[in-house]
């Protein structure tokens, strides 16, 4: 098995100038979170709605697109890159724990697909934090796993998880027997 990866949102405020995927994004909460994963992870993949998972010194381009006003079609488009670089990074990282810090939009998904893969030990650090809390575990250095609880069951989602979940209210379906009554005119 491979190192710890975390995969962690872009953000809205971009410089206007070509660079380094770290150097491009410019916004405080993307650049702290940055920070704190490289210090607690072997590796770091941003995830971008015009680049999909890339590392943070991957050269981009300015640009002004967001997953929010997106139609359909791009929404799928993005999500099948997405997909398809979970898949690349099960495969060429062979991660041992994989911490997502992205937003709820894509993050059950994430997960699903990277139990698919084979990579069942997935952690969610944020999860249930405000963004001040969250603020407050970078600048006191707050370990986001324990390094000594990998390769236990302490943090193995069940290979039931790579299933959708069913959404949506139950149907309930009455059963309606009717009883009907011949008359002879």
């Amino acid at each position: 098995m491979g190192g710890t990866i975390a995969i962690i949102p872009c953000t809205n405020q971009k410089s206007s100038i070509p660079g380094p995927a770290r150097e491009v994004w410019q916004g405080q909460h993307f650049q702290l979170t940055l920070a704190h994963t490289e210090i607690f992870y072997d590796k770091v993949y941003v995830m971008s709605f015009k680049y999909g998972m890339i590392e943070p010194d991957f050269r981009i381009e300015p640009y002004d697109l967001n997953i929010k006003y997106a139609n359909a079609r791009q929404k799928l488009e993005w999500w099948w890159k997405i997909r398809d670089d979970v898949k690349r990074i099960a495969e060429e990282d062979k991660p041992s724990l994989i911490a997502v810090y992205t937003g709820s939009f894509e993050r059950d998904r994430l997960m699903r697909e990277f139990v698919r893969n084979g990579v069942r030990q997935v952690i969610l650090p944020w999860e249930g934090l405000g963004i001040g809390e969250r603020m407050q575990a970078v600048y006191d250095g707050i370990p986001p796993f324990d390094p000594d609880k990998i390769g236990t069951e302490a943090y193995m989602l069940p290979e039931s998880f790579a299933k959708p979940k069913k959404r949506g209210r139950p149907r309930k379906v009455a059963k309606v027997e009717q009883e009907m009554e011949w008359t002879e005119e």
